[in-house]
């Protein structure tokens, strides 16, 4: 499912959150699960997941194991490179 990380798109339906692709190239782990209800709005700020409900309340979940995802162009190998 494509979710858009922007703060501004309301997520279409409930979803339990533990990990996600935040670009086809970047890979963000969350320290716990976390469920976001429909209606509210994602956000990647300062490596961590903000979740702003409806009403305006926002939550932070803090995200532990992020990395970019590289590839050797042509081999179809792609390494994580964690930071």
């Amino acid at each position: 499912m494509d979710v858009n990380f922007d703060g501004a798109t309301p997520v279409p339906r409930m979803l339990l959150l533990s990990e996600f692709l935040l670009h086809s190239d970047f890979h963000v782990g969350l320290d716990e699960p976390v469920f976001v209800a429909a209606g509210d709005r994602l956000a990647h700020e300062k490596g961590d997941l903000v979740v702003t409900r409806p009403t305006g309340e926002r939550h932070r979940h803090r995200a532990g194991n992020s990395y970019w995802i590289c590839s050797r162009e042509g081999s179809g190998i792609g390494l994580g490179v964690r930071w």
